[in-house]
């Protein structure tokens, strides 16, 4: 599988993964981090031989990766503000909105890139029907992250160790 996300500038950024599951209206694709984060900063740490699984659901305004260590046991969850999500035979495409929620293991929860929406809107690369996803994504997740965790949890149970 690859993930191929569109970012609000145009340009594409692809990543291989595995297929995990394949439902109606939902994909769960599988990135192993044989190095833990890496190149990508966490706001919690990664050991190395962790693994993601990232949810995309099609009528959803966001996704969601859930982190997980080597022995399986969630590490964190981080959900993305997303629009346009196609699933199709080898690949999952979306358009970033470029808002990002961490869930800590505290219950705390992370936002990250404010600043940068805010200047992609000022600029006219994020409009109104953008910002209208994002206030979208960010009232479902900031109002029910538990349940939508939980619901992750239950399609975790379906997948491959």
């Amino acid at each position: 599988m690859i993930e191929r996300k569109r970012k609000p500038d145009g340009s594409w950024r692809e990543y291989a993964c595995t297929l995990a599951l394949r439902a109606p209206g939902l994909v769960v694709v599988r990135f192993p981090l044989p190095a833990g984060a890496g190149a990508f900063a966490t706001p919690v740490p990664v050991p190395a031989g962790s693994f993601s699984d990232g949810y995309f659901w099609e009528r959803r305004p966001y996704t969601l990766y859930r982190l997980r260590g080597p022995d399986g046991a969630p590490i964190a969850h981080r959900f993305d503000a997303a629009t346009e999500v196609r699933l199709a035979p080898g690949t999952v495409e979306y358009r970033d909105l470029v808002l990002d929620w961490w869930v800590l293991p505290s219950g705390e929860i992370v936002e990250e890139d404010r600043e940068e929406l805010e200047a992609l809107t000022a600029a006219g690369a994020i409009g109104p029907a953008e910002r209208a996803a994002i206030t979208a994504a960010e009232r479902a997740i900031l109002g029910r992250y538990r349940h939508i965790i939980d619901e992750a949890a239950r399609i975790e149970r379906r997948l491959p160790a």
